[in-house]
């Protein structure tokens, strides 16, 4: 071979080894700009770079963040995001700007409030972290702002620092109408809270639009990584110095605030179980039942008390068997004259609050409806050693859904690899405690 035709050898190999490379490279953009277009509706946007590996990852590099209706922004450092090479490859952009793939693990890498005028900081600090930490972290019997909440300055002692958070989202579409979601939210030295579910879809058009998605069941968890100490150290100090002070009181603001708003009290051993709540490394499972399903967006603009009053609740600490939250009827002998006098005058003042706001005009809400996908592309598994190496959603006694690759299986327990902020996690499952296993076709 002459040396021309090295030359045009290696020139036709560098274009084959260099063009797909390009394109990947150039269709990244594109596939970025569509994810972000589909979080707009949260907000305005901006990034300073991507980049693009052969090995399916694509990285959006230092992002800003400004949630609508409010001037304060957030800063990301990054977010990763696992794709197929080869939609990157074969796909036209217009698609990659308008759709984003039937599977997709998104991870948000240190996300914090940036300085500023401080309203966004300060609409966070009096939602006690709503809708990422589903419970009121305490404010009870402690918070010296309405709701009950933390007062900025409160927030200041028990986060002197600005927290930051590490965000992964997983989805996957089940069949033409439902998504399974996995949220991991991780703020190191304070908590790690994971949200997972099923969402139903409006319609099969082929762009995933999760504003317009249908949640009637939400799952629940909360594991304190430090904050219950930070916070119970400075509620201590506002009880007498005595944690035990403050456990009590808040646990009877608590039952104040149920008798006025709901009519009911907690039982003694739901009393315990919330006190149980406030102390250190603690662990809380939960189901979230909607008594009528609503829209995602409904729950996330929706206060904490609004909630609450819509929804039924099973709840379990640590490893315990979860049990349905039943409130009681109150227990009025136990009550002192003072006491049930403020209680009855509160109560007034709430039914005239509630006449008020039903007099108000009100916008036509939409009608949620569910329909049953057509074609579904999830398989129940009988023999469940035939599922190995596939990826799988586990249904447990528990309640909650195991989402990841069946790594093993014997006699007494399943091995999974899940998705975990920047790499996998290993779960062990008792074979027991399955109900059931289906696999992804």
């Amino acid at each position: 071979m002459n040396n021309t035709n090295k030359i045009i050898t290696i020139v036709i190999i560098a274009a084959l080894i260099g063009l797909p490379y390009w394109r990947i490279t150039h269709n990244s953009e594109f596939f970025a700009e569509g994810l972000l277009s589909h979080l707009n509706e949260l907000g305005e946007w901006s990034h300073q770079s991507i980049d693009t590996s052969l090995n399916g990852e694509v990285v959006i590099k230092n992002l800003t963040f400004r949630p609508t209706g409010y001037q304060q922004t957030i800063s990301i450092d990054a977010i990763e995001v696992h794709t197929d090479m080869k939609k990157l490859l074969f796909s036209g952009s217009s698609r990659l700007l308008s759709h984003i793939p039937t599977n997709l693990t998104m991870t948000f890498q240190n996300a914090r409030v940036n300085p500023g005028n401080g309203d966004l900081k300060t609409a966070i600090n009096r939602a006690n972290y709503w809708p990422m930490a589903a419970n009121y972290l305490g404010a009870f019997g402690c918070g010296e702002g309405v709701g009950p909440s933390f007062s900025d300055a409160q927030w200041q002692q028990i986060l002197p620092q600005n927290p930051n958070f590490n965000l992964e989202l997983s989805y996957s579409l089940v069949d033409d109408y439902h998504i399974d979601f996995n949220l991991n939210i991780n703020s190191p030295s304070n908590w790690f809270i994971a949200w997972s579910g099923t969402l139903t879809r409006s319609s099969d058009v082929e762009r995933i639009s999760f504003n317009d998605t249908v949640i009637d069941t939400l799952y629940y968890y909360h594991a304190d990584q430090g904050f219950n100490k930070k916070r119970n150290d400075v509620c201590a100090k506002a009880n007498k110095e005595s944690f035990a002070a403050y456990r009590l009181n808040s646990a009877e603001e608590i039952q104040k605030y149920l008798r006025v708003f709901a009519g009911q009290e907690m039982s003694s051993f739901l009393s315990n179980q919330y006190q149980r709540l406030l102390t250190e490394d603690i662990e809380l499972n939960a189901i979230f039942d909607l008594r009528e399903p609503r829209y995602i967006f409904e729950i996330a603009e929706m206060s904490q008390k609004n909630y609450y009053a819509l929804i039924d609740i099973e709840a379990a600490l640590g490893e315990s068997e979860y049990q349905k939250i039943v409130l009681s009827e109150i227990d009025y002998i136990n009550l002192d004259m003072e006491t049930l006098r403020a209680e009855m005058q509160a109560k007034q003042e709430e039914a005239d609050r509630l006449e008020a706001e039903a007099n108000k005009p009100k916008e036509l809400l939409k009608t949620i409806t569910t329909t049953i996908g057509k074609s579904v592309n999830e398989v129940t598994v009988s023999d469940w050693s035939q599922a190995v190496g596939q990826n799988i959603k586990v249904r447990t006694k528990r309640g909650r859904p195991i989402f990841g690759k069946l790594s093993s299986i014997n006699d007494k327990q399943l091995t999974i690899v899940s998705k975990y902020m920047r790499g996998n996690a290993t779960i062990t499952v008792m074979r027991d405690d399955v109900v059931s296993m289906s696999i992804t076709r």
